[in-house]
């Protein structure tokens, strides 16, 4: 916890009370902590057991949403079986995104082939969509 507070006071007046209290209770053992504040959301990066993690606060200090880096062999089996199936001749990259946000968690990958690149939005349960496809010249 001290690190958190050491890291609160290199802020300043960035962050409101409200937001810095609900941080501290939701992350108490997060260090490294950095603010950023944009369109009504406060914006939170930091470290928890050597993992960077990020955090989304409304105003209220509602924790809106949390992502991370993952490593792909740690994408739930319906996600990496959907993708192995779906995606045969893309590279597959060596980490994915995990976003939790009202309630529900997604995977965000980046696959691509001699023809085209993706952005892929995976669901807990293996669903995909094709969030962006850029084609290779």
């Amino acid at each position: 916890m001290l690190f958190s507070i050491f890291a609160f006071a290199n802020e300043g007046d960035k962050v409101s009370a409200l937001v810095k209290a609900a941080f501290l209770k939701d992350f108490s053992f997060a260090s490294s902590v950095s603010w950023e504040q944009s369109k009504g959301y406060y914006f939170a990066t930091f470290t928890i057991n050597n993992l960077e993690v990020n955090a989304a606060y409304s105003e209220a200090g509602e924790l809106v949403a949390t992502s991370r880096t993952i490593e792909f062999d740690q994408l739930p089996l319906s996600v990496s079986i959907a993708l192995s199936k779906k995606y045969t001749g893309y590279n597959l990259p060596k980490t994915a995104t995990e976003l939790s946000y009202d309630g529900n968690t997604s995977y965000y990958v980046n696959i691509d082939n001699d023809r085209q690149s993706l952005k892929l939005k995976c669901s807990s349960g293996g669903d995909i969509q094709v969030e962006r496809k850029v084609k290779k010249k």
